[in-house]
């Protein structure tokens, strides 16, 4: 024992196990197994005997015994995918064939499910299946598709493979999550507004402390998380110096602390990151601004191949996120955004519309390159001030006016009107209670010394969903 742990802080290898072990291992427990699987055992097992070296004469071709066996590799699961779903079929299995292979085979959980949910959808799909037999696309692919697409229908999963077949061997990972949420957008557009309900509900910050640290847990709707994280990196960039050692993630941390400190001051953020504005950018086209404007639902994608590969999608609302990513926005959130400076709204000419709410608002309005807004969408200086001394704060909680955002009555984007009467003080949480419809804000009639000058009044839920206009 002495000998081997010594061997091993020298950088030699512990002892191999015996070559001739190594199908009986395969084997063990496994007396039926079928003649097909014994001869890939006594493959793999010359394979294993083979020398794997830099020298002469060998190490010209590792490079290929390294991309066959990685090929291999998919080949191998997708067939135990096939397996796995042809014993589940005919039950002769004693547990699930994720518990099986673990319990086993020492797999892994999440490897033993990938591969099992990877092929119920192989098998409904044979197109899918030969670009996995043939090694062309990996096990992760296929199972992020699979769970990706879980519960929709067969034929929105022959839709999306369809769109994406020639472009899937080389599309990465990430690539592929991103195709299957503009999907899901596309062909089911009400379950972003659904969604966008469940995860403001989902909002959370949690923390917990361990080893004299404490540890910070954040779930952020994906507009207000890309502010924070747009904002903290933005600082994070300004605190760094020549031949600092500190790592991204402990900048952020520096950056969170520095932020909490300032909260006393306003306006004492970097203006810009690497010459940009710390703010996410929101781009829509004039079409989509007038169906938010107007209170028209989205409707399903008629090309669903088109709208992925096209570039062009004249229904997409797309948030520039910080890390570069693509995020699909409610309609809330987009009348969020055009309420609120910390965003800026980027309104495209997408098909050449002819005169709309929103573009006619857009003709008679003072506008920057690439038609960046109206120049008077947020209050004024003034305005700000009229507004902190008339409501007080928060309309709703009281919160002081530092603390608050101004939120227009009419949507901006619906031609409402930057007045002082058609203004409201909000903090951020109920300012995005409002935009999605959870409460309706009205002047009040009775203008008595004692009465509120607003009225707040609940929305019921089944009317969450789309905000009238």
């Amino acid at each position: 024992m002495f000998e081997y742990v010594m061997g091993m802080q020298r950088g030699t290898p512990p002892p191999a196990t015996p070559d001739s072990e190594l199908p009986q291992r395969l084997l063990a427990g496994a007396g039926n197994c079928p003649s097909d699987v014994v001869a890939i055992v006594d493959a793999l097992t010359a394979a294993v005997e083979s020398p794997v070296s830099g020298e002469l004469g060998t190490a010209v071709g590792l490079a290929d015994r390294l991309t066959v066996l990685a090929r291999i590799r998919s080949v191998l699961d997708a067939e135990i995918g096939r397996t796995a779903v042809a014993a589940q079929t005919h039950d002769v299995l004693a547990h699930s064939p994720a518990t099986h292979l673990q319990r086993t085979a020492a797999w892994s959980g999440p490897d033993a499910s990938g591969v099992v949910v990877a092929g119920r959808l192989a098998a409904r799909h044979r197109s899918l299946e030969q670009l996995w037999r043939t090694g062309r696309v990996s096990t992760d692919v296929v199972a992020v598709i699979a769970r990706g697409l879980r519960g929709v229908s067969h034929d929105v999963e022959g839709r999306f493979l369809t769109a994406v077949a020639d472009q899937l061997p080389s599309l990465s990972l990430r690539a592929v999550k991103v195709l299957i949420s503009r999907t899901l957008d596309l062909l089911f557009p009400d379950d972003a507004q659904r969604q966008e309900q469940l995860d403001w509900d989902r909002r959370a910050l949690t923390s917990s402390r361990h080893s004299g640290m404490t540890m910070i847990q954040a779930d952020l709707p994906g507009l207000e998380g890309d502010a924070v994280m747009a904002a903290l990196d933005a600082l994070a960039d300004s605190l760094r110096v020549a031949g600092d050692p500190t790592t991204t993630a402990q900048r952020r941390a520096d950056a969170l602390i520095t932020l909490v400190n300032r909260a006393a001051a306003h306006g004492d953020l970097p203006a810009t990151r690497s010459g940009l504005p710390v703010a996410t950018t929101i781009t829509i086209g004039v079409s989509e601004a007038d169906r938010v404007a107007t209170g028209q639902p989205r409707t399903p994608s008629p090309d669903l191949t088109s709208d992925l590969t096209g570039g062009r999608d004249p229904r997409a609302v797309a948030l520039t996120t910080s890390s570069g990513a693509p995020v699909t926005l409610g309609d809330a959130a987009v009348r969020f955004a055009l309420c609120a400076a910390s965003h800026t709204g980027v309104v495209i000419d997408d098909l050449n519309s002819g005169p709309t709410p929103v573009s006619a608002a857009l003709g008679q309005t003072r506008i920057q390159p690439l038609a960046v807004g109206r120049a008077h969408r947020f209050a004024t200086p003034a305005q700000r001030t009229a507004l902190a001394l008339r409501d007080g704060g928060c309309v709703m909680c009281g919160r002081p006016p530092a603390e608050c955002q101004t939120h227009h009555l009419t949507d901006w984007a619906a031609g409402g009107r930057t007045d002082l009467d058609q203004m409201v003080l909000l903090c951020w949480t109920h300012h995005r209670h409002i935009d999605l419809n959870r409460f309706t804000i009205t002047a009040n009639p009775d203008t008595g010394p004692d009465q509120p000058h607003w009225l707040i009044t609940p929305t019921p839920r089944h009317q969450w969903k789309r905000r009238p206009h």
